[in-house]
């Protein structure tokens, strides 16, 4: 199970506030219909009323909390009116706790995400290491227990569950349909359906598998190709951000002062020099977010 640090409702008041929100908490989960597939996935050990009575008791704590706290700002140290503190406590605080309420209710699909990332970025080489195993003879459960203790994160802790899952009488296919469910991964939904598929049709495990290596290595290879050439597009914006609109914004800014009166004070110029720092900082993140998850 996965802690949610900054969920700080004790389990005492989140089962009065179940009680109470109840209607509330059934419609939170009728419009965000995702948010117990998200729990499974992220290993977040509690159902999706549990979790939401958690969120809102929390979000009234941090309410709470900051309303007092900046209501003490202001009054005390700013010295404004009591009913201007008040407001100014109550709204900031209000701030608060809505912006953790909408990060506690992404925050499952957040982390699940990052687990299927993990996962695919070692993917096609523990299914190597899986056929490398029964090409040796390997039975299918000795090979998982082999992934289980290899060094493939997020994956070796979910064939660790699958082994765990065989010992009990659950049977390969159902094994690993399990772990397709418990991980937000494309690759691995269709690497598990592929393989399943052949168990059931009784055709060799082997040749499954590596007709699934190679279609996913092609994959892969087609992603790298198409974000090396994403990445031509993307070094000229990043050019005519950082070069040619600092450059060029400037110079107009100084024409504008001498021929129109625009005066430019030193605020402004830090202004727009910020400003084209955080394009940047954007520019480079949605370049690192749109790179595949390929190790080699």
């Amino acid at each position: 199970m996965k802690e949610v640090g900054f969920l700080i409702c004790p389990w005492g008041f989140s089962k009065a506030v179940l009680r109470r929100f109840q209607n509330l908490i059934r419609i939170i989960l009728r419009i965000f219909k995702f948010l117990p597939d998200a729990l499974k996935k992220a290993d977040i050990n509690l159902n999706a009323e549990e979790y939401l009575a958690n969120v809102i008791g929390s979000c009234l704590i941090y309410f709470v909390f900051f309303s007092f706290l900046l209501f003490a700002i202001f009054y005390f140290i700013r010295e404004l009116v009591l009913s201007k503190a008040v407001a100014y406590g109550g709204l900031l605080g209000l701030v608060v706790g809505f912006l953790v309420f909408a990060l506690a209710l992404f925050y499952p699909r957040i982390i699940a995400r990052k687990k299927g990332e993990k996962v695919e970025r070692s993917l096609v080489f523990a299914l190597k290491d899986l056929l490398l195993q029964l090409e040796s003879g390997a039975s299918v459960h000795k090979a998982f227990y082999v992934l289980s203790k290899s060094g493939y994160g997020e994956l070796s802790k979910e064939f660790g569950r699958a082994v765990k899952e065989i010992n009990k009488g659950v049977s390969v296919a159902s094994a690993l349909r399990n772990i397709s469910e418990r991980v937000d991964s494309d690759y691995l939904k269709k690497t598990t359906w592929q393989v399943t598929n052949s168990m059931v049709a009784g055709t060799s495990f082997k040749i499954a598998l590596r007709n699934i290596i190679k279609d996913l290595i092609l994959e892969q290879q087609y992603k790298i190709k198409n974000y090396a050439q994403e990445l031509n597009m993307w070094s000229l914006v990043y050019m005519l951000v950082a070069v040619a609109l600092p450059t060029i914004g400037v110079t107009l800014l100084i024409i504008l002062s001498i021929f129109a009166g625009f005066g430019i004070t030193q605020e402004m110029f830090f202004l727009f020099l910020a400003i084209t720092f955080v394009i940047q900082f954007l520019i480079i993140g949605i370049v690192k977010s749109r790179r595949p998850l390929v190790d080699y």
